[in-house]
């Protein structure tokens, strides 16, 4: 599962197998009356929990090199990013890395990606591969510890 859409991460997931997945439902009654069910299936449940768990072992504000590639591996083979983010997230920050440095990974991507943007730097697919990497890792720090 690719999530780059920044509502579905915590709302929706979806699975390709072919049988059917049993699903937990709940209903909830809202102030004009009306009545929604919302149905997470167990697919879901694990994607939910799997997200938790990645988002809880990495802060992306302190995080070193080799952090940062467990950090887009966990999250390609989560189905959470594509290769594209994968590559943009784990990306080596400088030719001369101190790979037990750590750094804020979130704010030096949104400065990186201003800057070379300002720069004519971005095809329109690496201007959305970036911000798609940028929002994941937003993501992960919303959801961090919940």
């Amino acid at each position: 599962m690719i999530v780059n859409q920044t509502s579905y991460v915590n709302h929706s997931y979806t699975t390709q197998s072919q049988k059917p997945i049993a699903a937990s439902s709940s209903q909830t009654t809202t102030s004009a009356g009306k009545s929604d069910q919302v149905s997470i299936s167990d697919a879901g449940r694990q994607a939910q929990g799997k997200w938790q768990e990645i988002a809880n072992k990495y802060d992306v504000h302190s995080i070193t090199a080799k952090d940062m590639r467990s950090l887009s591996k966990d999250l390609y083979d989560g189905g959470f990013i594509g290769t594209g983010q994968m590559i943009a997230i784990g990306a080596p920050t400088s030719m001369n890395e101190d790979p037990n440095q750590k750094h804020d990974l979130l704010n030096d991507m949104r400065e990186t990606f201003k800057i070379s943007t300002a720069m004519g730097g971005h095809t329109e697919q690496s201007k959305q591969i970036y911000l798609d990497s940028i929002a994941v890792l937003e993501r992960l720090v919303q959801s961090k510890n919940q």
